[in-house]
C-alpha cells in the first residue's frame, strides 16, 4: 500500500513523506506555487527503487494539489535519468522544454477549484 503523509508545518508547507506497506520509502517537495501550477521534486530511496511507489503516489499528489485548486504540475528532471523521464511520460506529462540541464514536463490536472488554496 502507497500513501503520502504531510510532514510540513502548516498548511502552506506542502513538504511529504511516501510511504510504501508502512516504511519511509522517500518524499515530496512542491517547491514553488505559481497561479494555478505548482512544481515539485520526489526523492525514492535507493531500497524502495522499482517497486511501484513514485508511480504510485504521484497521482496522490496530483489529486491532493488539484483539490486545493491547482490544475498543472511541472516538474524538471536530468536528462540522463531515463527513469524518472519514462514515468512523468507513462503519467502523461508532455515536455514543455529541454536542453542539456534539464527536460521540464507539464500535466494539466483536472480542475476541482476556481482559486488555489495556499
Amino acid at each position: 500500500m502507497i500513501s503520502l503523509q504531510s510532514i510540513g508545518k502548516s498548511a502552506d508547507d506542502l513538504r511529504f513523506f511516501i510511504l510504501l506497506d508502512g516504511m519511509h520509502a522517500g518524499g515530496i517537495t512542491v517547491h514553488s506555487v505559481q497561479d494555478t501550477s505548482f512544481s515539485y521534486g520526489i526523492a525514492v530511496a535507493p531500497a524502495m527503487r522499482r517497486r511501484g511507489a513514485a508511480s504510485g503516489v504521484l497521482p496522490l499528489l496530483f489529486t491532493r494539489m488539484a483539490a486545493r485548486g491547482f490544475t498543472r504540475a511541472v516538474v524538471q528532471v536530468a536528462p540522463q535519468n531515463a527513469a524518472s523521464l519514462a514515468l512523468h511520460r507513462r503519467l502523461g506529462f508532455s515536455v514543455t522544454h529541454a536542453d542539456e540541464h534539464a527536460v521540464t514536463l507539464s500535466l494539466d490536472l483536472p480542475s476541482t477549484r476556481t482559486a488555489p488554496t495556499r
